[in-house]
């Protein structure tokens, strides 16, 4: 049986952890909250006394932790777990970052006999239930092919897009297209709102039409209900659009479009909603058209 250990249990990572335990991986577990531990030792997961013992003990190691900065810490770092992995083994990083820390990753892992992928994902936490994320991996094809047994008992669509760091370049294309995406959804609904138009017969001419889109159909229900249990936070979306900047900046890319969706979900967050499903950006298109909160 596969060893694999898990680091970072949270909306995305104990459901990600829960499909690997079905697909009858061995997992060894961490995470900075103790409710998702426990609730997944009692499915058959150990917990990691320490990131050392996770590391030296594991085939694969997986991270899917919230920022830059904290996977910096917990791989990188003075304690960090890279330096303790077994050579040969393979360090997977499903969380999302800079481009650029997936290629020192990589990178340091070489010099260290391990191998590296760089595999955000889409599909928020009702995908991460599924086991029907999109797993976009950047790195080499033979390490790739070792870790894709894993990778399907978390996905349905599975890509190796590219060399080392490619995997967060397509991520972060991924962020933009979604911000964006969600930005005209939501002007589109409050534009509705103010008509009296079947909703419901509106959205399913929609779906049929070209505005048809997997997020129209995931997330206009939940706008016009102003339903926000998260999926994806909107902090989180920030701190993802905060990385598709510099690596813009660094590429001479604008992006004015982005820019206009960023400040959507800003002003969500600035009055404190950063906990709040992305999709409660219609909040904000609501409230610059002067509607009112019923």
């Amino acid at each position: 049986m596969t060893k694999v250990g898990f680091i970072g249990l949270g909306l995305m990572g104990k459901p990600m952890a829960k499909n690997l335990l079905a697909a009858g991986f061995d997992l060894l577990v961490t995470s900075r909250s103790e409710p998702p531990i426990l609730e997944v030792v009692e499915l058959g997961a150990q917990r990691a006394p320490n990131l050392r013992s996770l590391a030296e003990s594991c085939e694969f190691v997986v991270t899917m932790l919230p920022t830059p900065k904290v996977t910096n810490e917990v791989v990188l770092g003075s304690n960090g777990m890279l330096g303790s992995m077994t050579k040969g083994t393979v360090f997977i990083d499903m969380g999302t970052e800079d481009p650029a820390l997936a290629l020192e990753i990589y990178h340091k892992a070489r010099t260290l006999g391990v191998c590296a992928l760089d595999a955000p994902v889409s599909g928020g936490d009702v995908g991460a239930i599924a086991g029907t994320l999109s797993i976009m991996a950047g790195g080499d094809k033979e390490v790739f092919d070792r870790a894709l047994p894993l990778f399907e008992a978390l996905g349905s669509k599975i890509s190796l897009v590219g060399g080392a760091g490619s995997g967060q370049v397509v991520k972060a294309v991924n962020q933009v297209m979604v911000a964006g995406i969600l930005a005209t959804i939501a002007e589109g609904l409050t534009l509705l709102e103010g008509t009296d138009v079947d909703r419901n017969e509106a959205i399913g001419a929609l779906m049929a039409g070209r505005a048809g889109s997997n997020l129209l159909q995931a997330k206009s229900e939940q706008m016009l209900e102003r339903r926000y249990d998260p999926g994806f936070k909107v902090d989180l979306h920030l701190k993802d659009l905060g990385i598709v900047e510099e690596f813009a900046r660094a590429n001479q890319v604008v992006l004015p479009v982005t820019q206009l969706a960023k400040s959507y979900l800003q002003a969500i967050s600035f009055s404190g909603g950063g906990d709040l499903d992305h999709c409660a950006l219609i909040e904000a298109v609501r409230g610059a058209s002067s509607l009112h909160l019923r």
